[in-house]
């Protein structure tokens, strides 16, 4: 019998071990350890949220019940203060470097798109953690939180970069640390209104797409033909308050959009005088891309119930979880699988540790199915035929 490795196994090869060594060696990430590893520390942590485990404790007992599998893994046993160590105090550096391979290899996957057409679309998530437990991450008189800055592709639907800080860091404060490129258009909420960030983005040739504040000062330039579905005003302008004027000195294009379902007016803020007012509004649009991406990670991974308290355990856990997300998105690409990420992640969840091939998983052979189900296919087959 053709010996076939497990669901998990072959969701590793996505991530050489060689090259993740290579990422720990460079991080001294083993050194003086004994008994777990980096790796080990990596494959539990990936176990815990493809497989949703709660706690450490479940996290530990459902791994090591599994010690058939480990040697496949190249891992072995973990113990649960050792884990907890290595979450504590190991570099999130090694796991941070690990997505961002992965991020590079779901790239190399999808269609070439030109230079000129990307976007960017960039939001804060914020998850909300126990006062008593979560010290660090005081947000309010009686809670805690942790926000992730997120930068979203959405032509690849995966996070390019994120960043995270404590829930009361605002989120203009947390502009200077995304990286920003050049050529590339940038859609932001209204949090993000930031004229100093916005006359950078100019500067460097990118544009930007974003809400305008309702008591923003400015002086109309250009009235233009509000032409399009739901527009009712486009406008260039200037900005006059002092500050806004000193930061940002450029002219910029203010554009009013009625959305259809509820008559809500929405109004625009850019530095693209080159796109329809239209065209504009359909890059707003495309923000709730990465809304329906937060929405995911925190119904499908375990970024909400966290294995340790310390500031680096859950910055750990987090980039686990965008691991994992990759990794399952690397499966959609490698296996052209038209099935939603939330229906592989089941697949994936429930079949973790059994050995079939993931191709057979996410298209199963309907020449094989069970007597019953061929009975049931022919009775199908039969009335139709009637």
């Amino acid at each position: 019998m053709k010996h076939t490795n497990s669901i998990f196994h072959q969701l590793l090869q996505f991530l050489p071990r060689q090259r993740f060594q290579s990422v720990v060696d460079r991080h001294n990430g083993d050194h003086r350890t004994r008994s777990l590893t980096c790796w080990d520390q990596l494959v539990a942590l990936l176990f815990a949220q493809l497989s949703g485990r709660k706690s450490l404790r479940d996290l530990v007992d459902t791994f090591n019940s599994k010690q058939a599998h480990h040697y496949h893994l190249g891992t072995r046993a973990i113990c649960r203060s050792s884990l907890a160590d290595a979450n504590s105090k190991r570099p999130a550096a090694i796991f941070q470097e690990t997505f961002f391979y992965l991020l590079d290899q779901v790239r190399q996957r999808l269609p070439r798109k030109d230079a000129q057409e990307m976007v960017r679309l960039i939001d804060s998530t914020t998850i909300d953690l126990n006062l008593n437990q979560f010290e660090w991450a005081k947000f309010r008189s009686t809670k805690a939180g942790i926000k992730l800055h997120t930068v979203y592709d959405p032509h690849a639907e995966t996070p390019v970069f994120f960043e995270m800080t404590v829930a009361k860091t605002n989120d203009c404060k947390a502009l200077g640390s995304l990286p920003m490129l050049s050529n590339t258009t940038y859609v932001v909420d209204r949090a993000y209104n930031d004229y100093r960030w916005y006359y950078s983005l100019q500067q460097q040739g990118s544009t930007f797409v974003g809400r305008m504040k309702t008591n923003a000062r400015y002086e109309v330039i250009e009235t233009r033909d509000a032409l399009g579905d739901g527009i009712v005003g486009d406008e260039t302008i200037h900005l006059t308050a002092k500050k806004a004027r000193r930061d940002c000195p450029i002219p910029l294009r203010r554009v009013t959009f009625v959305r259809e379902e509820d008559q809500k007016q929405l109004v625009f803020i850019t530095n693209d005088l080159e796109r329809t007012a239209v065209e504009i509004a359909a890059l707003y649009k495309q923000r709730w891309q990465i809304e329906l991406f937060f929405k995911w990670i925190k119904q499908n991974l375990k970024i909400k119930c966290f294995l340790g308290r310390s500031e680096n355990a859950v910055l750990i856990q987090v980039l686990a979880a965008m691991i994992a997300y990759l990794l399952l998105k690397l499966i959609q690409l490698s296996n052209y699988c038209a099935s939603s990420l939330q229906k592989i992640g089941q697949l994936v969840s429930v079949n973790l540790t059994s050995r079939r091939l993931i191709s057979k998983l996410l298209h199963p052979d309907p020449a094989r199915s069970s007597p019953k189900q061929k009975e049931q296919n022919q009775l199908i087959l039969g009335l139709a035929n009637v």
